[in-house]
């Protein structure tokens, strides 16, 4: 099972249905789909992976989004292991939102969650249950 396999070059995203390189960051990728569907219970048809959006005039592309009734509900943001869930990443999924505008944030390295609601201060690493707009 190459897909299973640390040292494999490719791992399969069932998502994107297509084999992509087994980055430190793509191996948390992964594991974060595999929380949402399997453990949290999140419908897969709502989550898009890597898709693009502009943030201030730039080209830029999200990790995951999970969507509601077609509307934009989590924006996730995942990070290598090796680099810590720091202030600049909380900055960049705050501009990255400022143009999706999703009610809900998570940020992950693998090793540690913050999950919050984006009018909050606080942090979780709890996800909400699916389709849950209000705090």
């Amino acid at each position: 099972m190459q897909d299973l396999d640390p040292e494999s070059p490719t791992l399969w995203d069932a998502f994107r249905k297509k084999h992509v390189k087994a980055t430190p960051e793509e191996w948390v990728r992964q594991d974060a789909l595999r929380r949402f569907v399997l453990d949290a219970g999140y419908p897969p048809e709502s989550i898009a992976v890597e898709r693009g959006i502009t943030v201030n005039g730039l080209a830029k592309r999200f990790d995951l989004a999970v969507f509601h009734q077609g509307k934009l509900w989590m924006l996730v943001e995942c990070k290598a292991p090796s680099v810590a869930l720091s202030e600049s990443v909380v900055d960049q999924w705050m501009r990255y939102n400022l143009s999706t505008q999703a009610p809900w944030g998570a940020l992950t390295n693998g090793k540690t969650w913050q999950i919050f609601h984006a009018e909050a201060l606080k942090s979780t690493a709890v996800l909400p249950a699916f389709g849950t707009f209000a705090l």
